[in-house]
């Protein structure tokens, strides 16, 4: 209870000095006597459930944020609490996206995980680097790159065989050229997460060489590709079998 209680108040003066407030200021905002607030802060004070929840809406945070044991290394590097970062992503929509994005990558690195533990791949790595891809893959012995893409979200991308998924890359080249489109090749395999359609983390797998080509030049891939759930078609259910697919054509 002892170390419990110095967390509870090294929290309650970290997000205290946050607001600029003194020990008597926030002991005026709670009702409570500032020499209670100091033992609360130095851990030799119990608090009840009632003088946490003042002290919380005093501090303007979740009583979460004041009983939590451990930060994230994110919260440490942005000083704030992972309700301020929670709230500054609900606030722009282009976050929301960015955010999605990554948690397809982080939900796709389990998926992978699985199939490593199952002896089903060999080995992955998960990049967050420019010009590298999403996953690098090992399959019986061959080395695979895989890129990670949200189908669009919205009715009007939403067909009877399935999505649309558009692919390219997020940043231009820096010598002007026409660098956001994916030339053949740049990549093995496409996975293309179904959240924004079906609110689950649930992928489908295409090989890129069965994937559709830009109109007019047939070096690129097209920047929207359907992506059919029909039993069949160019997307498979799981990894391995998008794999086999290159195996094939090849």
């Amino acid at each position: 209870m002892g170390k419990l209680l110095q967390i509870l108040g090294s929290n309650i003066r970290r997000l205290r000095k946050r607001l600029n407030l003194t020990q008597e200021e926030l002991a005026s905002r709670v009702k409570r006597h500032p020499t209670y607030i100091s033992g609360i802060e130095r851990g030799v004070r119990n608090i009840t459930i009632n003088v946490l929840e003042d002290i919380s809406n005093a501090l303007e945070v979740e009583p979460t944020e004041i009983i939590q044991v451990e930060r994230s290394q994110l919260e440490k590097d942005l000083n704030c609490s992972k309700h301020d970062i929670i709230k500054a992503i609900e606030a722009g929509f282009r976050a929301q996206v960015d955010v999605k994005g990554k948690l397809a990558e982080l939900f796709l690195s389990r998926y992978l995980n699985d199939l490593e533990h199952d002896d089903v791949i060999e080995s992955y790595t998960w990049h967050d680097e420019d010009k590298l891809p999403d996953f690098s893959i090992k399959y019986k012995g061959s080395d695979f790159t895989l890129e990670c893409k949200n189908v669009r979200s919205g009715e009007e991308m939403k067909k009877e065989d399935g999505y649309r998924v558009e692919v390219q890359k997020t940043r231009n080249s820096k010598d002007g050229s026409n660098s956001r489109s994916y030339g053949i090749g740049e990549f093995d395999l496409l996975a293309a997460c179904l959240f924004n359609q079906i609110n689950e983390w649930i992928y489908l797998f295409a090989a890129s060489i069965k994937l559709a080509r830009k109109r007019g030049d047939d070096t690129l891939l097209a920047t929207m590709q359907p992506v059919s759930i029909k039993p069949g078609s160019t997307w498979r259910s799981s990894l391995e079998e998008a794999i086999r697919d290159i195996h094939d054509e090849t």
